[in-house]
Order: structure tokens, then C-alpha cells, then sequence
């Protein structure tokens, strides 16, 4: 027979146990599906942050010959993001990230940019993510068209950032198709 003690003890033990095998289950970014081709846009590379910053998550890539779609997933150490584009937390990222491509032109990486501020999609699209437009003058690129939207997913920030040439004026019904057509798969 085994004293109380020991017995608790065990129990104890057990529990914890048990509890680091949930902990790094929940602490686990979602998976997203991120197929070969949406709304007529291809998959490229993915880009992992995480290991050496964590928070920052990863990015895939996509392309239409018309735009390039960058797609973010990340949580940047925010614990609890609501699902959705209307939180505090959400909005709060799209103004950081707003400041980050004023940190872009101070930096040296893009020669300017002029935000056009809060872009409305057309759509289902519209009621799922906050967008801001900008133009930016890229080095290596010229004039280009920019669309940065965001939206809270599963306890994560999903961040879309497509850009094109200006001159070209890429189509917003086609951008809304995409981020809509890679909501819907998730």
C-alpha cells in the first residue's frame, strides 16, 4: 500500500504532466491552408519569422502576373486576438503597420509614400478585414500601388499586403476575390 503522501504526490504529478502536453498544443500557431491557386492568383514561397523573432509569424507569397499578394500570419506576442477586423487590437496593427512603411521611406527602402488612408473593399470582404491604400515610390519598381488589409483569424493577425504597379491600376474587385477566396478555404 502506498502511503497518502506518495499517492498525492503521484497525482500531482500526473496533473502537471498532463498539463505540458496541452500547453504547447494551445500554444501553437493555427494551421491555414494555403493552396497552390486562388482566385487566379499562384502560391509562391513561405517565409518563417518565428524563429528568429518570435511573434512575427511567417508570410506565403502569391502572384497574378497583376498584383503581388503577400499573406501574414502572426500573433506578435498579442494574446486573445478577437476574430475579425473590428477590434481595438486589429485596428491597432493596421496603424503599426501603417508606420511601417513611414519607417520603410525613412529608411531609405522606399524613396516615398503617400497614404490614402482607409480603403472600403467592395464585397464580403469589406465586412471582413480593415484596409488602408497607399502609393509608394519603390526603388526598384517605381510607382506602385499598395493595399494592406488586416483581420483577427483563429487567435491570430492575418495581414494581406498587395501591391502593383500604379501604372497598370490592378483591379480592386480582383484583390477582394483573392482575400476572399483565401478566407473562405480557412
Amino acid at each position: 500500500m502506498i502511503p497518502v503522501s506518495r499517492r498525492l504526490g503521484r497525482a500531482i504529478l500526473s496533473a502537471a504532466a498532463g498539463l505540458l502536453l496541452i500547453v504547447p498544443a494551445a500554444a501553437r500557431a493555427p494551421d491555414f491552408d494555403f493552396p497552390a491557386e486562388v482566385a487566379g492568383f499562384s502560391r509562391g514561397p513561405r517565409t518563417d519569422y518565428e524563429a528568429r523573432a518570435p511573434g512575427l509569424g511567417y508570410s506565403v507569397v502569391y502572384t497574378n502576373g497583376r498584383w503581388k499578394a503577400d499573406i501574414y500570419v502572426y500573433d506578435a506576442g498579442v494574446a486573445n486576438i478577437p476574430d475579425g477586423a473590428s477590434s481595438p487590437v486589429v485596428t491597432g496593427q493596421l496603424a503599426q503597420a501603417a508606420g511601417d512603411v513611414r519607417t520603410a521611406v525613412a529608411q531609405g527602402i522606399y524613396r516615398g509614400s503617400e497614404d490614402r488612408g482607409a480603403e472600403r473593399l467592395p464585397g464580403e470582404a469589406g465586412a471582413r478585414l480593415t484596409c488602408r491604400a497607399f502609393t509608394i515610390d519603390h526603388p526598384a519598381l517605381g510607382a506602385t500601388e499598395s493595399l494592406l488589409c488586416l483581420t483577427g483569424l483563429r487567435g491570430q493577425f492575418v495581414k494581406f499586403r498587395l501591391s502593383g504597379p500604379a501604372a497598370k491600376q490592378p483591379p480592386k474587385a480582383e484583390a477582394e476575390r483573392f482575400m476572399t477566396g483565401w478566407l473562405d478555404r480557412q
